[in-house]
Formats: structure tokens, sequence, C-alpha cells
């Protein structure tokens, strides 16, 4: 049985919180989920069993910060409670003093970071039921971090994250508007979002890409190749293949009717379970695989 739950942060946190996601899957004797990039870092605390990770090659932490990633993972689970923080792409650094690369495909446990104020939110979470009282811990625990004086920095990767979103992708152009020098850019650009600029301008045309073929299917993938900026339709294809593991039209078989409601957790069940669980077992020792928080592709094998 699966529970999905997204509620919106406060307008104070708006800017640098995307969602709160609450994701709970239980009754299953085993579970696989492939997690695809979103662009964005993330706060996960788990209190359920213990996940064997693709590559972690083992369990991952029960509570971690979850990096920018670029590629697709699997994970295997028997029980799933997950409460996740979804920060806007540079939402994360203006809690933590931490340069955002650092974590940069991993997931590192809370309990490496040398912070006992975040350590506490978490058994705070573990010992209370009710979602909206996590909210109102969470949102207490980071009104309390936040930065008073939003650094000039911060203001430059925002407003070039707005044009990114808005379809700049010249990264000479993107400099120049901020202000800064190419390869000054470049370093401040990693350090609060988590990404070069170049990759993380192609995972944001990836997810318009998916949001339009997922909302809109009956559109043509050469027209949305040509309105999104590929080269041509392979290129689209190669790119869905690198960043899901599927094609676009393999990934819209398997994906869920879209859904306004959930349109940035895009959470689907993938029933194309042997191909899934074929993929974590066979290249679990041959791929440096990139675990963290994506966008979650979920599948439940038969309950037994």
């Amino acid at each position: 049985m699966e529970k999905i739950q997204v509620i919106q942060p406060t307008k104070l946190l708006a800017p640098y919180i995307k969602q709160y996601w609450f994701l709970r899957i239980d009754d299953v004797k085993q579970g696989f989920q492939r997690s695809i990039p979103a662009g964005c870092v993330g706060i996960v605390f788990h209190k359920g069993n213990k996940i064997i990770s693709s590559f972690h090659k083992g369990t991952q932490p029960q509570s971690y910060i979850s990096g920018q990633i670029s590629t697709y993972s699997d994970i295997e689970f028997s029980f799933l409670d997950m409460v996740i923080i979804l920060f806007q792409p540079i939402g994360c650094r203006m809690f933590f003093p931490y340069p955002m690369e650092e974590f940069t495909n991993q997931n590192i446990g809370i309990d490496l970071l040398d912070n006992t104020c975040l350590v506490e939110l978490e058994e705070k979470i573990n010992e209370t039921s009710d979602n909206y009282q996590i909210v109102r811990l969470i949102e207490e625990y980071l009104l309390n971090r936040l930065c008073k004086n939003i650094p000039c920095n911060a203001n430059r990767i925002i407003t070039t994250v707005q044009n990114i979103n808005e379809g700049e992708g010249n990264i000479s152009v993107l400099s120049q508007t901020a202000c800064l020098g190419y390869k000054q850019f470049k370093r401040i650009f990693a350090e609060y979002v988590g990404l070069n600029p170049k990759d993380f301008i192609q995972i944001t045309r990836f997810r318009k890409t998916f949001h339009i073929l997922q909302s809109t299917p009956q559109i043509s993938i050469s027209k949305v190749a040509y309105d999104c900026g590929y080269y041509d339709k392979s290129h689209l294809i190669k790119e869905f293949k690198m960043f899901t593991g599927y094609t676009p039209k393999q990934l819209l078989e398997i994906c869920d009717t879209y859904t306004e409601n959930l349109s940035v957790f895009n959470s689907v069940f993938i029933n194309d379970k042997k191909n899934l669980i074929t993929s974590l077992y066979e290249n679990i020792d041959i791929r440096c695989w990139r675990s963290g928080l994506y966008l979650w592709l979920a599948i439940i094998q038969s309950r037994m």
C-alpha cells in the first residue's frame, strides 16, 4: 500500500523550498524504485527499513542530504517511510554552509555533518506521526537557519536559474548577465546549485521536455525536440535514456497518468518490474551508480 502527500512551504520559505514530500510504501515483500534527476538537492528522513542502493552496494544512510545527481539509480526496499525536504535549486545552500558540489552524486548521512540541531530534528520527526506537525518542526528549524542577509552571489545565481528556466542556455550569456567572469561564474554556480551550469541546463531541459510529454501525450516527439532545443529527435531520445534508462515512448508507457497536484513529485509506478529488477542486480557491480534524491519512478513487486 502506498501513500503520497505533498505539502507546500510557507510563503517566507517558498523561494528556497519547493515542497515537502511524504512517501510511505508498505505491505510489500520486496519493492524496487528507480529515481531520476530532479535538478534539486534534498534532505531525506527515513523512518522505514534499511534501503539497499545500487550506488552504495549496500544500505543507504537512514537520514541524509541527497545531492544533485546526473543519472538514474535503483534501490530495493521492503518498507519505505520517507519525509523529504525538496529545495529550490539554490535553496539548500541558504541554510547550510557547505558547498553544494561536495554532495553531488552522493547521499551524505546527517550524522557526518557535525550538525547537532539537524540530528535533533531527525529525532523529533521520528517521534511525530502527523505530517503537518512534521512540517511545522522542519520550518521552525529552517527559519532559524535562514540567512538574514542574502549574499550577492546567491542573488546572482537565483537570477541565473530563472533565466535558465526561461530557456537561456548560453553559459557565456549567463555569466555576463551575472556580472561574473566565465570561470568564476561556473565555480560559484556549482557552489550554490551543486552542478556545473552545463549539466544543470541539460537536466532543466529534460525536466521541461518530460513535463510536456507527460501532460500532453498526443504531441509528437519530433515537435517537442524542436521546441525544447534538441538537435533532433535522436538527440532527445539519447538524453532521456541517459537520465532515465528509458526512451520517451517506454517511459510514457509505464508512467501513471499526469496529475497537476503531483507535477513536481511526478511519482509514477513502473509496471516493467522484470527489467528494473534485472537492471538493479546486473549493473550493481559494473557501473558507478549515482544515488540521491531524484524524481521518483517506483514499482512495487507483487504482494506475497
